[in-house]
């Protein structure tokens, strides 16, 4: 199956219990307040309470409020062009010796480490957010040493090339080098969870512009993941199924908020998406951690990814964005009810006070919309010229 072919349905259904309104509309894409708005014909647009099926939580779509006033954009802009070595940054290739010593480095063939000629380098992050050496943490406690690991995936040699705009087979080296330290990270027996990330732009948390990613290992399994995992299990307690499956099913049946997908995997913006273009990243292969994926899996992952980030800078302007895996805790057994994915949340707007207080999220956009926009706008000229 093509890395970008999409189904079609436009018949409005009933999907988590809640229903799914039909309005006639069109799309335009405005430069403030930074979101594609919908205007509408003919009937006021109204609010739509929806629960995500898995994790239970609430949200508001309330496609209304993006015709709202607003100052500036909240969106990316096209940036100006950038030289690909830049000489005071310490992830540029030739300057391996701004960095701490690499942990893992590919590409580079039989030269000797810490030199150019790699494609893709790890090394311990200069300013971790946690400490490397154990202190006797209890992270049960209140109050604990900071310990774990951190470290920087820098993903190419060239200061101006981000994801989305990599060389053949550079993001398959990226999700590489993510398997590769997982792995050896899970030999150590105080780790329990590896979250791996990825900050786009300053305005999504990059303090560095050269293209990287991280992955902090901790001692414990986040609360989030914790609620994720339970909430899981339940679901297949009570149907005796996977929830992620059966919404990856759901999701392939109607077609409806597909982005793109392939043989391996499928991205699509979920039913109750918390903002505009929240896209997940599901393999279609039942595995509760990404450390179970296959070499031909991984490689798949990577030209979903790639291309979804290309569809997203053509489409919305080269946004700020962050992503996310979310996969099983170290070492864990098999997990029927649990299926490792990835969470992309391009940065529109802001978590104010309503969103802090109530942990209900107010999204603009209505995702079967926000999937059609991006499959639409994020054409290539050449396809958009068919």
């Amino acid at each position: 199956m093509n890395c970008c072919s999409t189904g079609q349905s436009g018949v409005p259904v009933r999907e988590a219990g809640l229903p799914v309104p039909e309005q006639k509309e069109s799309l335009s894409f405005t430069a403030s307040p930074g979101l594609p708005h919908r205007i509408f014909h003919g009937g006021a647009c109204l609010s739509e309470f929806r629960r995500d099926p898995i994790s239970g939580r609430r949200v508001i779509i309330a496609p209304q409020r993006s015709v709202r006033p607003a100052v500036g954009s909240g969106g990316g802009e096209r940036r100006r062009p950038r030289p690909a070595y830049v000489k005071d940054c310490p992830f540029c290739a030739g300057n391996e010796q701004m960095t701490p010593p690499e942990v893992l480095a590919l590409g580079r063939g039989g030269a000797a480490p810490d030199r150019a000629g790699w494609k893709v380098r790890v090394v311990p992050n200069l300013y971790p957010a946690v400490a490397a050496a154990p202190g006797g943490a209890s992270p049960g406690r209140a109050r604990a040493s900071g310990y774990g690991v951190h470290e920087v995936l820098i993903e190419t040699p060239a200061h101006n090339r981000q994801p989305g705009n990599f060389p053949p087979q550079q993001m398959a080296l990226v999700v590489e080098a993510c398997y590769r330290r997982g792995q050896a990270l899970a030999e150590n027996p105080a780790l329990r969870y590896i979250q791996f990330y990825r900050n786009y732009r300053r305005e999504a948390g990059a303090s560095l512009e050269h293209p990287h990613s991280q992955l902090i290992a901790l001692p414990f399994v986040p609360s989030e993941l914790r609620r994720e995992l339970e909430r899981s299990q339940q679901h297949y307690l009570a149907g005796g199924r996977c929830p992620f499956c059966l919404v990856l099913e759901q999701e392939s049946r109607l077609a409806r908020r597909i982005v793109l997908q392939n043989d391996s995997f499928c991205a699509f913006i979920p039913y109750a998406a918390r903002s505009p273009f929240e896209t997940w990243v599901l393999p279609r292969r039942h595995r509760a951690s990404f450390l179970e994926s296959s070499v031909p899996e991984r490689v798949s992952l990577a030209a979903v990814l790639e291309e979804l980030l290309r569809m997203l800078a053509q489409a919305l302007g080269d946004p700020p964005y962050n992503y996310y895996l979310h996969t099983a805790p170290l070492r864990s057994a098999p997990l029927p009810y649990y299926h490792w994915h990835l969470e992309l949340h391009p940065r529109f707007g802001i978590a104010a006070g309503f969103e802090l207080g109530s942990g209900v999220f107010i999204n603009e956009i209505a995702p079967e919309e926000a999937a059609r926009f991006i499959r639409e706008k994020g054409k290539t000229d050449h396809e958009q010229s068919r």
